[in-house]
């Protein structure tokens, strides 16, 4: 499953706080006080935060606050404990509504522990959680590196996902400026294996920033959407797969000759018979002229732009192959070839598939 519950640049750090105990508010003191999305503490102080504790009844409990590590001591840190995910609930009981989900990979933080429930806070997600599905204290010390992963988060507008280390190799699908992905190994010649929902692929390591950080809940409000877009997405890489049949159709008659008002593909075809005659052989009926087709389908912005995808110019139309190029009936002299998508001035990218 994609974690698209991934916060990404979250890692542990230092803050001021409070110390959660039953009943209780113990201020502890901080080594910094920076602001994190998920505010994690890692405490000085610790003799005097002790010493307040034995005051109360909880000596025996003192191991579920302060979870000391090689990096320092944690407070209130804990890791879900689950097969698949839990029900994060706006009350400490099973009827209560569910606000949101913790999945089985996730961190969150403990703001406070009750009789068989735990209320957290996991990113966006607050409510409570069955104690026993939570890993705290010294265990959570002991788990917090299997549940660190590798994300690859997309610093370029559109990133194209490949089946193969090189711009020479298959698009598979496409990814946007701000999304994070899982890396799924280590990286060889500069590019990075990628989880990009049910396609595992490459990206280019210029146009991505790598990162180890841990993963969070998610509202139900934002479950919703991420189901919405890997819906969406998946639409597209299937529009994507049939653009490419078009394309490798397509390119089967580069080199044939280019003929005013033709539509054989063979013996010669203009720009919009060309690429009438190519979707005609996928059963899609397209207009015979360029002014037509720039009313079919549906419009896309060119960097959105995918296999199959019609470039429309003034008084001109080809198919984006992709990478930046368009195979077209160019003219008498060159005929049915591939050229640069950005030649001329492109008037609108439409999508007919």
């Amino acid at each position: 499953m994609r974690q698209t519950h991934i916060r990404k640049n979250i890692i542990i750090s230092a803050m001021a706080g409070m110390m959660v105990i039953p009943g209780r508010a113990v201020t502890v003191l901080a080594a910094e006080n920076t602001e994190s999305e998920q505010p994690f503490v890692r405490a000085a102080g610790i003799e005097s935060a002790l010493e307040k504790c034995y005051e109360t009844d909880l000596k025996d409990n003192i191991n579920l606050y302060l979870v000391p590590s090689d990096k320092g001591e944690y407070l209130n840190i804990a890791f879900s404990d689950t097969d698949d995910f839990t029900y994060i609930r706006s009350a400490p009981d099973e009827n209560s509504d569910w606000t949101g989900k913790l999945y089985s990979d996730s961190t969150a933080q403990v703001l406070e522990y009750l009789d068989g429930w735990t209320k957290i806070r996991s990113g966006s997600a607050e409510g409570y959680v069955p104690a026993d599905t939570l890993i705290t204290g010294a265990d959570a010390r002991d788990a917090a590196e299997e549940y660190e992963t590798d994300t690859a988060t997309v610093t370029a507008s559109v990133l194209n996902v490949r089946a193969g280390r090189g711009t020479d190799t298959e698009v598979l699908t496409q990814v946007r400026s701000g999304e994070t992905y899982l890396i799924t190994g280590d990286p060889e010649d500069g590019w990075y294996p990628v989880e990009v929902g049910q396609t595992d692929g490459w990206v280019s390591g210029s146009y991505i920033t790598a990162e180890a950080s841990y993963s969070y809940g998610e509202t139900k409000e934002e479950e919703a959407e991420r189901v919405a877009e890997e819906k969406a997405r998946e639409e597209a890489a299937k529009k994507a797969e049939k653009g490419r049949e078009v394309i490798n159709y397509a390119c089967r008659f580069i080199g044939n000759p280019y003929v005013w008002g033709g539509t054989s593909l063979t013996d010669g075809a203009d720009c919009s018979g060309f690429v009438q005659s190519v979707y005609a052989h996928f059963g899609v009926s397209l207009p015979r002229t360029t002014y037509d087709m720039e009313h079919s389908g549906y419009s896309v912005g060119y960097d959105e732009a995918l296999p199959g995808d019609l470039v429309l110019y003034d008084g001109h139309v080809g198919l984006y192959m992709g990478d930046g190029n368009i195979v077209n009936a160019m003219n008498e002299e060159k005929g049915i070839g591939i050229c640069s998508a950005t030649y001329m001035t492109i008037i609108d990218v439409r999508r007919v598939l």
